[in-house]
């Protein structure tokens, strides 16, 4: 009797974990992607200033410094709007040496102070330039265009995305003789990229100051905003009926 029971006892451990093995095998999927572009005008650009002294009195370049850069900023503070900024990003001295027959041999202090500039209407960008170089500013970065409301519009693709993975695995599914059942899985994926580097240049603007008029102009109407491309990508898994 003990070894009946033995054996029954065996064969129901046995028997479950292949029942569970062949669930597993009989289980069918099917994976479709889809994917959503487009491009769009950009509604905001970050543009940094840089003011920039040296000389052998520290107090008095700091101090020049100190003044160039809060006249620029107050004068482009006056040109922006309300929902327009500017703040300070960076303040920096560094000392400067010269090396002669292994001898370091202080030469002068460069004093920086940065700040950055945010604007929502881009007909802005050349004149806020051309106020901050009259005011003193000896360096600009190049300007980074954005979007400020780049969410939404990945919200709008990845649903229409969303859709089309869907409406392509249906299709599938019923080429086959099937049909879908509840998602396995979803992954949604969203990048904003700027197509095209604005063209602007450093070296240009670094001059303007002691270049004519002319040259300004030039300089400041090479600024091309571009545009910048949003890509929406949705892969879905489905279990299949």
């Amino acid at each position: 009797m003990l070894k009946k029971l033995l054996v029954c006892s065996l064969s129901l451990t046995l028997l479950f974990p292949m029942a569970t093995l062949a669930d597993s095998v009989l289980e069918s999927t099917i994976s479709s992607e889809a994917n959503q572009n487009r491009e769009v005008a950009p509604d905001t650009v970050k543009i940094k200033f840089y003011v920039e002294n040296s000389g052998m009195n520290l107090s008095d370049i700091k101090e020049k410094n100190d003044k160039l850069a809060n006249d620029a900023i107050t004068k482009i503070k006056a040109k922006l709007a309300q929902n327009e900024q500017i703040k300070t990003i960076a303040f920096s001295v560094r000392d400067v040496y010269s090396y002669k027959d292994k001898t370091r041999i202080f030469q002068k202090y460069e004093v920086t102070n940065g700040f950055e500039v945010t604007l929502h209407d881009l007909d802005k960008i050349s004149s806020i330039i051309k106020l901050a170089m009259d005011s003193g500013v000896k360096r600009v970065d190049s300007p980074v265009f954005s979007i400020e409301n780049s969410e939404s519009i990945c919200n709008e693709l990845l649903a229409k995305a969303a859709k089309s993975a869907k409406n392509r695995a249906y299709t599938i599914a019923q080429a086959i003789g099937s049909d879908l059942s509840k998602p396995k899985s979803i992954n949604p994926y969203c990048s904003v990229n700027s197509n095209q580097t604005p063209r602007y240049y450093n070296t240009m603007m670094a001059k303007i100051s002691s270049d004519g008029a002319g040259a300004e102009s030039a300089a400041l109407d090479v600024i091309e905003a571009g545009t910048i491309n949003i890509r929406a990508s949705v892969n879905m898994t489905y279990y299949l009926k």
